[in-house]
């Protein structure tokens, strides 16, 4: 449990998702549903103002949740199930429950095998680009970072911390494309301006000043390649803004103990203007058509 700001290194992650602070504390993926839906769907995916809140364990994970394991050396225990293809059958079923009635991550030994890969791949490619170090014993692994502003409490867990706080280093794993052409989007969509904003507010808060804010971001299949992604410059004061917003609307919102979900007004979309241009086109299209002759309509 939580009773003082501070950077803690001995929380576990089924703790930290269920949240140790002394009061329901705001963090990065609460503010990013705040920021895209409403106070109402932040309310429902909060652990202490939900009671009916469920953590999301789906098997789709399985594979990222393991490398993980492998990579930062900390994370739930993993209990490998062999002979196993699916998660179809009774036997296997039970045999997931019961692991997770001890707190454990039952998983296929065929997704073991695959995250043992990514994990060393993994390795390689960092080593390749002089990042080697991270995820090593100069810093620490699924850190978690908690303050106060004014009566508000804020945390946030850390995949790997440096001992000196200047880098903060966080693995994604990914079925869609790594590219760097791709990573701009991604970005923005999954939202990691906001997640180093956060880590920065925070470290800041208690009195550190971090210098690197890394996304290492790995594909889930074959040839597992990955990317590192410095958040910094513009995305970083982006993501400054966004999470002052959603900090003041969860103040808001906390001290008022009211969740409103979206607005009341009637809502009048703007049509979208590549839909409009591929209608445009459509339409030059047929008109071209109905000027042709029938024997080239015929032809075409």
């Amino acid at each position: 449990m939580i009773k003082a700001p501070g950077i803690y290194t001995d929380i576990a992650a089924n703790d930290y998702h269920r949240d140790p602070c002394p009061a329901a504390s705001l963090t990065q993926s609460v503010a990013k549903v705040l920021l895209a839906k409403s106070p109402l769907h932040a309310w429902h995916a909060h652990p202490r103002l939900n009671p009916d809140y469920a953590h999301d364990d789906d098997t789709k994970f399985d594979v990222g949740n393991i490398a993980h394991k492998m990579l930062l050396g900390r994370g739930k225990e993993i209990v490998v199930l062999e002979g196993f293809d699916d998660w179809r059958t009774k036997a296997a079923k039970e045999a997931r429950e019961e692991a997770a009635q001890a707190g454990k991550l039952a998983v296929l030994g065929k997704h073991a095998a695959r995250a043992d890969r990514m994990a060393q791949a993994a390795r390689e490619q960092l080593a390749m680009r002089d990042l080697g170090y991270l995820f090593g014993d100069q810093g620490n692994s699924e850190v978690v970072v908690a303050w106060q502003e004014g009566k508000i409490w804020l945390r946030q867990m850390i995949d790997w911390l440096s001992d000196d706080c200047v880098i903060f280093a966080d693995y994604k794993t990914t079925d869609e494309s790594a590219a760097p052409a791709a990573l701009a989007r991604k970005m923005v969509n999954d939202g990691w301006h906001i997640q180093a904003a956060m880590g920065e507010r925070g470290l800041t808060n208690l009195g550190f000043e971090t210098a690197r804010f890394l996304f290492i971001v790995q594909e889930a299949t074959v040839p597992y390649a990955l990317n590192v992604v410095d958040v910094a410059g513009d995305a970083l004061v982006m993501g400054r803004k966004m999470l002052d917003a959603a900090a003041n609307t969860w103040t808001r919102c906390m001290r008022a103990n009211r969740w409103p979900g979206y607005p009341l007004d009637i809502v009048t979309p703007e049509f979208p203007g590549w839909a409009e241009q591929q209608w445009l086109d459509r339409e030059i299209k047929d008109a071209a058509r109905e000027r042709m002759p029938n024997d080239l309509i015929m032809a075409g």
